[in-house]
C-alpha cells in the first residue's frame, strides 16, 4: 500500500469519528471491499490502528481496542480459530477472521501452521482454498477436537477451595468443609475433593440466598425419600447450617439438597439417584428438557456430554433456574465476572444453552444465571480432565450385606488419587458397557482377556493392595506412552532436525541452535543468552551422551524442540555427547508440554535408547525410532 493512499485512508477514518461500513469505504475510494480489508490488514501489520466490528471500521489508538484476553497468546488464538472452523463447515474467509481477531493475515497463517500440528493426532487438517480456510476430516474427529479445546480452558483452579473462599469472603469455607466431611463420615459416606467442593459451593450459595430472602418455594414431597444414609446426612447438614447462620431450610431447600447429595454418592449406594430414576423425584418435563438441551449442544458444538452425574446435577439446576425465572427470583452469582473473562468458550456454551431455554420455556435468563450454567459445564470438563489422569475402574462384588460398600470404601480410601470407580456390579454380565473401563477389580473369577483385571478377596488383604497397585503402575505407564506419542508431531519439526553438525564447543551449539529457533519464530533473538545462563549454573549434559540445553524462563513464542544427532561424540563441557536437544517453552503451553517432555527425557535417559536413535538416517527414520521406543513395555 503506497504511503499517500495509506495516509488518505487513515485521514478519512479520522474525519468520520465513527464506524464506517466496508461498502461505504469501497465506494469512496473506488475499490472493492476485499481491497479495503487488505488496506486494514496492511496498516495493522505492526500495531492495531484500525478496529473492526460488524459495524465496520473505526480509527482508534491501540490501547483503546477492546480485544478479548482469549486472543492474547498464539495458543489461545489457535483454539479460537479451530473452534470457528469446526462450527463453520463451509469454511472461513481469512480476511474476515483477521478482522474479527484484530490480526494480520500473516499472523493467522502462522497460527494455522501451528494449528495443523495440534490437530494432526485427530486426523484433521486445515486447507487453504484461495481466501477460505476449511477444516477437513471426519465429523467424529471434529467432535473429539472440540471437546479437547473446551477442556483446555479448565484447570485445577476452576473449583478449588481457594476459588470458593475468594468468591464468598464472609464464610469460613474451611470450617464448613470440616463439619460437612465429619457429618458424611458419621453416615458412612465418602466424597472426593472435587465433589466436596461442588457440595460446598452449592451450600454456600443456598445459605447466602436464604439469608437474602430468596428461598426456593416449590411443591416438595420429602416422603418420597427413604430414610437412607444420604437423606439422614443431608438433613443433619441442613440442621447444622440453620443453627450456625440463623436461617430456615424449608422443605423445598431440603428436598433439593437431598437430591443433590444422592446424585453425588452413587458409588457408595448404587440405588441412589441416577438418570433412570430421576423422573421419580423430578417432573418428566425437566428430564426431557435437559436431554433436549444436551442434544442441541451436541448438534451445534460436536460435544457429547453423556456423564450420568452431570445429567442429574444439570437437570436439577435447570428445574430450579426455570422456577426462579418464572417467579422473578434472581440468583446472584459472585463468579460471573471470572467465568465470563477467564473461560470464554465455556461461557459461550452456557449462552447457547440459556438461549435455547428462553426459546423453549418463553422466559428471560439473566447474566448471573448464565454464569451458573457455565459453572456446571466447566465443572464437568474439569472432572473429565481429572478422570483422564486416573485409571477408570469397574468393581464386581456380590451385594451381600455391606460387603460391596465396604470394598468400595477401602478402594476409594487407598487409591483415590489414581483410581476412579465408575461402575459397580454384582457380576460381569450386569455391566452394560465396558468401553470406558481400564481395569476390573473383582471378587469373582473372570474370563475376560480384553480388559486388565485383578482378582481380590472381598475383604482386602495387603497382597490385594499390592496386586492392585502393580496393575495401576502398568496401566499408568501405558497411558503416559500413549500421551507422549500423541504430541510427537506437535513439538518435533523436520526443519529443526539435523544430523552430523560438528562445532567447536557447547557454546557454539547453543548459539547455532538458538539462532535457528529464532529464525523459525520460536524464540526471541536473545534466547541463546538465557540458555547459556542456565548452562553455566550446571551442565545440562547427561552421562549417557545426551545434552538438553534450555532456558530457565518459559518466555518462548512457541514450544518446540531443536535436535542434532551425531555419528561421533563431541565435547560438551566435561562430557561427551551425541544427541543435543534444545527446547523452547511457551508459558501458555507448559501444561500440555510437561508430560510430553517428561516422556522424551525418560527415553533419552537410557543409553540403549540413545544408541538406537543416533543410528537414524534422517528425520523420518528418527521419528519412526521414537515411536517404536515409546511403544516398548518399559514397565
Amino acid at each position: 500500500m503506497k504511503n499517500d493512499r495509506r495516509e488518505a485512508f487513515i485521514q478519512y477514518l479520522a474525519s468520520q469519528n465513527d464506524w464506517c461500513l466496508a461498502t461505504n469505504l469501497a465506494n469512496y475510494f473506488k475499490v472493492s471491499t476485499r481491497t479495503i480489508r487488505k488496506y486494514v490488514n496492511e496498516i495493522n501489520q505492526d500495531q492495531i490502528v484500525i478496529a473492526s466490528s460488524p459495524k465496520g471500521y473505526q480509527l482508534v489508538s491501540k490501547d483503546k481496542v477492546k480485544t478479548n484476553d482469549i486472543h492474547a497468546s498464539p495458543m489461545d488464538r489457535t483454539k479460537v480459530i479451530l473452534k470457528e472452523l469446526i462450527l463453520q463447515s463451509e469454511g472461513l474467509n481469512i480476511f474476515d477472521l483477521g478482522d474479527r481477531l484484530f490480526l494480520s493475515v500473516s499472523s493467522i497463517e502462522n497460527d494455522i501452521v501451528h494449528a495443523n500440528k495440534i490437530i494432526k493426532p485427530y486426523q484433521l487438517k486445515i486447507r487453504h482454498k484461495k481466501d477460505v480456510l476449511i477444516l477437513t476430516g471426519e465429523e467424529k474427529d471434529k467432535r473429539r477436537l472440540m471437546s479437547f479445546i473446551i477442556s483446555q480452558e479448565t484447570s485445577n483452579e476452576f473449583l478449588s477451595l481457594k476459588a470458593v473462599q475468594d468468591s464468598f469472603p464472609d464464610y469460613d469455607v474451611s470450617l464448613l468443609k470440616s463439619e460437612i466431611v465429619f457429618i458424611l463420615k458419621e453416615h458412612n459416606l465418602y466424597v472426593n475433593d472435587y465433589i466436596m467442593n461442588n457440595i460446598l459451593l452449592h451450600l454456600i450459595i443456598t445459605v447466602d440466598r436464604i439469608k437474602n430472602n430468596n428461598s426456593v418455594i416449590q411443591t416438595a414431597d420429602l416422603h418420597k425419600f427413604k430414610s437412607n444414609l444420604e437423606t439422614k446426612a443431608a438433613n443433619k447438614i441442613a440442621d447444622f447450617l440453620e443453627a450456625k447462620y440463623d436461617i430456615s431450610f424449608n422443605e423445598s431447600e431440603r428436598y433439593n439438597f437431598i437430591l443433590l447429595l444422592s446424585s453425588k454418592t452413587t458409588l457408595l449406594n448404587y440405588q441412589s439417584l441416577t438418570p433412570s430414576s430421576l423422573n421419580h423425584y423430578v417432573d418428566e418435563h425437566y428430564v426431557s428438557l435437559s436431554k433436549k438441551l444436551l442434544e442441541k449442544v451436541h448438534e451445534r458444538y460436536f460435544i457429547d456430554i453423556s456423564d450420568d452425574e452431570f445429567f442429574v446435577k444439570f437437570t436439577l439446576h435447570i428445574r430450579n433456574l426455570i422456577f426462579r425465572s418464572k417467579n422473578e427470583q434472581m440468583a446472584k452469582n459472585p463468579l460471573t465476572h471470572k467465568l465470563k473473562d477467564s473461560y470464554p468458550l465455556i461461557y459461550e456454551l452456557a449462552v447457547f444453552i440459556s438461549n435455547q431455554i428462553q426459546l423453549i420455556e418463553n422466559i428471560h435468563i439473566k447474566e448471573d444465571e448464565i454464569s451458573y450454567i457455565a459453572f456446571h459445564i466447566g465443572s464437568y470438563f474439569e472432572r473429565k480432565k481429572n478422570l483422564e489422569k486416573k485409571i477408570l475402574c469397574a468393581v464386581i462384588c456380590p451385594s451381600y450385606y455391606d460387603m460391596q460398600v465396604q470394598l468400595i470404601q477401602k478402594l476409594e480410601k487407598n487409591f483415590h488419587d489414581s483410581l476412579e470407580i465408575i461402575k459397580v456390579s454384582s457380576e460381569l454380565s450386569e455391566l452394560d458397557s465396558l468401553e470406558e473401563i481400564d481395569l476390573i477389580i473383582s471378587t469373582l473369577p473372570l474370563q475376560n482377556e480384553r480388559i486388565p483385571s485383578v482378582f481380590v478377596h472381598p475383604y482386602l488383604t495387603n497382597e490385594d493392595y499390592a496386586y492392585i497397585q502393580n496393575q495401576l503402575n502398568k496401566l499408568n505407564k501405558q497411558k503416559e506412552i500413549r500421551e507422549v506419542k500423541q504430541y510427537l508431531d506437535l513439538y518435533f519439526d523436520e526443519e529443526l532436525f539435523m544430523k552430523n553438525v560438528y562445532l567447536d564447543s557447547d557454546e557454539a551449539y547453543i548459539a547455532f541452535m538458538s539462532k535457528l529457533l529464532y529464525e523459525k519464530g520460536y524464540v526471541s533473538q536473545d534466547y541463546g543468552k538465557s540458555v547459556l545462563e542456565r548452562e553455566r549454573m550446571s551442565s545440562t549434559a547427561f552421562n549417557n551422551n545426551v545434552a538438553v540445553p534450555h532456558s530457565m524462563h518459559m518466555n518462548a513464542a512457541k514450544t518446540g524442540i531443536c535436535i542434532i544427532i551425531l555419528d561421533r561424540p563431541v565435547n560438551w563441557g566435561k562430557e561427551k555427547v551425541q544427541v543435543i536437544v534444545m527446547i523452547s517453552i511457551n508459558r501458555q503451553q507448559r501444561e500440555l508440554f510437561s508430560p510430553f517432555f517428561e516422556g522424551v527425557i525418560n527415553i533419552l535417559s537410557e543409553w540403549k535408547n540413545v544408541h538406537e536413535l543416533i543410528k537414524a538416517k534422517d528425520y523420518d527414520d528418527f521419528m519412526d525410532k521414537m515411536m517404536w521406543l515409546m511403544n516398548l513395555p518399559r514397565l
